[in-house]
Parts: C-alpha cells; structure tokens; sequence
C-alpha cells in the first residue's frame, strides 16, 4: 500500500494540481499523469542535489525527510484542488479529466465544432487489438519481474540505492569495497538511484527488491502510456489506428534484443538503470512535445483561444523532462540537449516566430545549470 502511495496516489495528485495549466482537451488521465511524475522527479532533484553536495553526515535522511513532506504538501494541495473541482462541477469523472469526452453525433457533424480536441468511440476491431496489446503489456510486466536479469552495473547502481537505504549516504560509500570516499562525481548526479532508494525506505522494501521487481512494474506501462500519446496525435482523426501502432511499438520492444546496447534491450532487462530510463522514456517524451507543438501550429477551432499559460505549457512539460534526463543519466543531458536543438529548428521552420527560441532556450536552462554544478563539484 506504501508503494502505491509514493509512486501512484502522490503523484497523481500532484498531476491533477498542475493540469490546469493544459487546454482542456489535452487534461486527461494519460497527460495528468504524466505532468505529475514529471514534477515529482523535479521536486526530487531539487532537494537531493543540495543535500548531496552540502550535508556531510546522514545525507540521505534529510533528502528523505524534505522530499516527504515537499511531495506530500504538494499532493494535499492536489487533493484540495480535486475536492473543489468536484463540488463545483459536480460529482463527475469529466469535472476532473475533460479531456477524455467523447464527440457525439453532434459534434462530429457541426461545421463549428472540431472533434480534434475530442476522443472517438472504437470500433470493435480497434477494442480487440486493445485487448491483445493489453495482453502483451501484461506478459512483458510479469516476465520483467519472474525472469528479472542481472547486470554487472547493478554491483554499483544498486548497491549505492541499498547503501543509501540502510546507511543514510549519498554516494559517499564505495559499493564495491564498502569503503568511504569522497562524493564520486562521475556517478553521483545520477540521482535515479537515491530516488529509488527513496521509494524503498518509504516502503520498507529492500532497494534490490524495488530495483527488479518494482520499478519494472512502473516503467514499463510508463513508457507505453508516452507512445500512446504520441499515437493519439500522430492518428489524431483515426483513433482506431492507436492500437495497431501500439502492437508495432510493443513487438518492437520485445524483439529489438538484437544487440546488448539496443533501447529494447535497456528497457526490459535493465529497466531500473538511468540509461534505460533516458534511452525509452526521456527521448520519447521530447518527441511527444514537440509533436504537441506542431499540431499546435495549426490554427483550430480547439486552440484558438488557448491562454497564455496554456501555450507555454509544452515548454514547462518539456523543462520538467530535461530535469528527469539529468537525474537519470549524463547521457541525457547531451542527447536531450541535442533533440531540442534539433526538433526546435523543424518547429521553427513551421512556425516562424522567435519565441520558439525563447522557449527551447529556458527548457534547456535545467541541463546548463547541471552541467555548471558537474564542474563546480568537479573542481572542488
């Protein structure tokens, strides 16, 4: 029950807090989701990184304890704004998530409506495919946990969440001796693994435990929810396409172990690694932004009238996962860095307007700032 607390109930409520920020048709539960562990890898960040360069002596408790009580608050403030959502729009599913209606007749036939901003009914055909899809996610989830594979890495990763659990460290243990040292820069901005750690001290759950038989269960769906957003604007006005793309997605995953250093590969039999995280989470998450940002360049009846904080909220989604990139792996910083580049010029071709710029350029401020703390540490 611990565990569905710290890694569902808190952030999702976290989520619905910030899901304001979205145009109404973009709050659903995927997106909500998504936004709320976004945050709460950010909010992490910002208390483990200070904690780990600047406390001496039980690091990890006092990460602890800040990230405890920050997450909760914001979760309780989440938890306020859905009670009042729901006594002012009325005891209803939609008051909370709206971006899950479904067009009607009505609306699909009206010239002044646009049913791009709305789901549509699948037909039976497009349900079995979800059923098979569904299907494969739940043998991928059961064989992640029942045939978990160990790698030579986790004699480091793992050992540093375990060493943080039960010695209240940050990376200031040797995990293949036991020794003390100094704080290991190379390794030590990876904080993927002191939130691990986290989650497990929350749990009481032994951080090997929660490396290969929780953070799988986590992940994965994770990551396909991400694709599924990504197919619900790339088949925007044929939904009943999703499913196919994701049975493409899901064989892709399955079978994509031709080689030991393939995204396939990381996602399914080193899914708790950083590597694995950026590789399958992270880049797919800049392209569902920026995808987000093209469809948004055409003028349409469902964005028209978008608020100034709503269109800027694909920047600050997009800001949150540069913060996620940081704390998994170094990798993340350089290659994150380089899709933003990349896929901002293309957006800027469509788009022509100088705040695309703008935009790019404070998405990536998270990345300058962690590249500047790695050589401030790195020279002391």
């Amino acid at each position: 029950m611990l565990l569905i607390l710290w890694l569902v109930i808190v952030p999702m409520l976290i989520g619905i807090l910030l899901n304001g920020i979205l145009p109404v048709f973009r709050r659903t539960i995927g997106i909500t989701f998504i936004i709320g562990y976004l945050a709460y890898f950010g909010l992490f960040e910002v208390i483990a990184m200070p904690c780990m360069i600047r406390i001496t002596y039980g690091a990890f408790g006092y990460c602890f304890k800040y990230f405890a009580v920050s997450s909760g608050v914001l979760a309780a403030m989440g938890l306020i704004r859905l009670v009042f959502l729901l006594k002012k729009e009325g005891f209803s599913f939609l008051s909370i998530f709206p971006g899950e209606t479904h067009a009607g007749a009505h609306e699909l036939l009206s010239p002044r409506s646009d049913p791009k901003g709305l789901k549509l009914d699948y037909s039976l055909e497009a349900k079995i495919y979800w059923g098979i899809f569904f299907l494969l996610l739940a043998v991928q989830m059961v064989m992640a946990v029942v045939m978990s594979s160990f790698d030579g890495d986790d004699a480091y990763y793992v050992v540093e969440s375990l060493l943080a659990q039960q010695a209240n460290v940050m990376n200031t243990i040797l995990p293949y001796t036991g020794g003390s040292t100094s704080l290991d820069v190379r390794h030590c901005f990876a904080v993927i693994t002191m939130w691990i750690a986290f989650v497990a001290k929350g749990s009481g759950i032994h951080s090997t435990i929660v490396s290969h038989s929780v953070i799988p269960l986590l992940v994965i769906p994770f990551v396909y929810l991400v694709y599924v957003e990504i197919g619900r604007i790339l088949f925007r006005r044929r939904q009943e396409v999703i499913p196919v793309f994701m049975l493409v997605i899901s064989f892709l995953m399955m079978f994509g172990n031709v080689s030991h250093y393939t995204p396939a590969t990381f996602f399914l039999m080193r899914t708790w690694q950083g590597k694995a995280i950026v590789s399958n989470l992270v880049f797919p998450l800049i392209l569902w932004i920026f995808l987000w940002l093209l469809e948004d360049v055409r003028e349409t009846v469902a964005n028209v009238n978008l608020t100034k904080t709503q269109k800027a909220a694909p920047w600050f989604i997009l800001t949150l996962v540069n913060m996620l990139s940081g704390i998994c792996s170094s990798m993340g910083i350089i290659f994150g860095g380089g899709l933003v580049a990349l896929y901002t010029l293309v957006l800027l071709f469509f788009k022509r307007k100088w705040t695309v710029l703008v935009g790019a350029f404070v998405s990536i401020i998270p990345s300058a700032l962690y590249l500047l703390l790695y050589l401030y540490v790195k020279g002391l």
